[in-house]
């Protein structure tokens, strides 16, 4: 009996929830960096890094667990026929080749299933790890946040109110410092976890390969280089894009300041602007969650969305995997209906 796939359905309302929190958390934190500098600025470069939403992610997961069962429901129903066959009403020759083909067929079933099976817990892995970061990143901010809000208004508006809010700065610093530690901590656990399991999924990925290969199904990588080789390039240079626009640059430690100081000090020295940035982001974003997947957005159309960011057109991907549809083995060109639930075992029996 396959195992049940989980419905990506019951990820759609943590998908909605989430939509609002890191782009609330980006929105939070900009004040707090202004007016307090220090833990507040490397505080937004953390949170403007983690803009995303684990409910998208889980769903991601659910659909691919889904495609394991749906593969393993196959590899079943195959199976079912097969031991159907009785070894007495077909023998010879033909029969053992048959066998042998056969069985190529259920291990390459198996095969993918493993591998759809790999990739979707790995998600709902870091799905579930940044679940638990991202309000953590927004009851941050929006501390913080209430702080810098208090702060000003004693400094501008409460008698003695320049040495009251000395100490609302203190206060606000001492905070900032060791939630600054703590999401440290808990960002640098999920980098880790997402290396380790993006380096299993790629030897998942070539041992499938490998696998198939050898049951008879020779997949040359080739064959997917253009748009997955398209999809990793501009996943890259979507990332450079974003880790230039953090706020928080250090003189010391990133790539751009071995490649160019120059331009990492020009970098450093618009920290202010892309502080604010980190907000507008948030803004934009949480207008984007408002308005829902169905609005109509032309930059989004033409591959780019400059709201977020993202100046890298990815409108080639779709045009690469065009012909990706699933292949038809009959002469006609036609595709089986699915049979109905039940048909495989009145088949067997």
């Amino acid at each position: 009996m396959a195992y049940q796939a989980p419905d990506p359905e019951q990820f759609a309302g943590a998908a909605e929830a989430y939509g609002y929190m890191a782009p609330l958390a980006a929105v939070n934190i900009t004040l707090p960096a202004y007016v307090f500098g220090g833990p507040c600025v490397q505080l937004s470069r953390i949170i403007y890094l983690n803009q995303c939403n684990p409910g998208d992610i889980l769903t991601g997961a659910a659909q691919w667990l889904q495609m394991a069962q749906k593969f393993d429901e196959a590899r079943e129903a195959f199976q079912a026929r097969l031991d159907g066959l009785a070894p007495e009403a077909w023998a010879g020759e033909d029969r053992d080749a048959f066998d042998a083909k056969a069985e190529k067929i259920v291990n390459q079933l198996q095969a993918i299933h493993a591998f759809a099976m790999h990739l979707g817990i790995s998600m709902f892995a870091i799905g579930l790890m940044l679940c638990v970061m991202i309000p953590i990143m927004l009851v941050m901010a929006t501390v913080l946040m209430a702080l810098a809000v208090t702060t000003l208004i004693v400094q501008q508006f409460v008698p003695a109110g320049p040495i009251m809010a000395l100490s609302w700065r203190a206060t606000a610093m001492t905070f900032g410092t060791s939630a600054l530690a703590a999401l440290k901590v808990m960002d640098e656990a999920c980098s880790m976890a997402a290396k380790v399991l993006a380096g299993f999924i790629a030897a998942n990925m070539t041992l499938t390969w490998i696998n198939m290969a050898a049951n008879g199904n020779i997949i040359s990588p080739a064959a997917t280089i253009g748009s997955t080789g398209y999809s990793f390039l501009q996943g890259l240079a979507q990332l450079a894009v974003v880790k230039l626009m953090a706020p928080g640059r250090g003189a010391t430690g990133g790539m751009l300041s071995k490649i160019s100081t120059g331009a990492n000090g020009a970098l450093m020295k618009a920290g202010p602007g892309l502080i604010g940035g980190v907000g507008a982001q948030g803004v934009y974003n949480i207008g984007n969650s408002a308005a829902g997947d169905d609005a109509p957005n032309k930059m989004t159309d033409a591959g780019v969305d400059v709201g977020a960011y993202d100046f890298i057109p990815d409108t080639f991907g779709d045009k690469a995997r065009a012909g990706d549809d699933a292949p038809s083995w009959r002469p006609d060109g036609s595709k089986p209906e699915p049979e109905e639930e039940g048909a495989e075992g009145e088949a067997a029996a």
